[in-house]
């Protein structure tokens, strides 16, 4: 009975163990530099986005994702394109100014999402973009 009492505890530390390795290995990652992105029109600043985990020399499609389920291809305007180099890491700028100017982004939470060539999820994060605060003057 002891004997086989330690098998199973055994069993269920090496399973706990190639778990936890499993585990680790989580797959592509996509984050963002510039979470909180401050709106100004055209001169909104550049939103850097990240990616590790891809395979190397895997170029990667990126979209922005409205609350409402929009979908836009913003990775063509990205520089440079994103593309994964021989470590499976990437990172790219994408220039919101004109997105902003057009009304095309509101202020709120959006989603950035990396694709394959096929349009197939692999990896997302969230982006913020937040309307400036307006100067109220200050008494004197």
């Amino acid at each position: 009975m002891k004997k086989l009492i330690g098998c199973i505890m055994a069993l269920l530390f090496v399973g706990a163990i190639t778990g936890v390795c499993f585990a680790a290995e989580l797959g592509p990652v996509v984050s963002m530099g510039t979470p909180l992105v401050k709106m100004a029109g055209k001169k909104t600043a550049g939103v850097v986005i990240m990616g590790t985990g891809f395979k190397p020399g895997q170029e990667v499609r990126i979209l922005i994702i409205t609350q409402d389920g929009v979908e836009t291809d913003i990775w063509s305007r990205m520089k440079p394109a994103p593309k994964a180099d021989a470590t499976g890491t990437w990172a790219s700028t994408w220039n919101a100014g004109q997105y902003v100017s057009r009304k095309l982004i509101k202020d709120g939470v959006y989603k950035i999402a990396a694709t394959d060539d096929n349009y197939i999820l692999i990896a997302h994060a969230p982006i913020f973009f937040q309307k400036p605060k307006k100067d109220k003057g200050k008494k004197k």
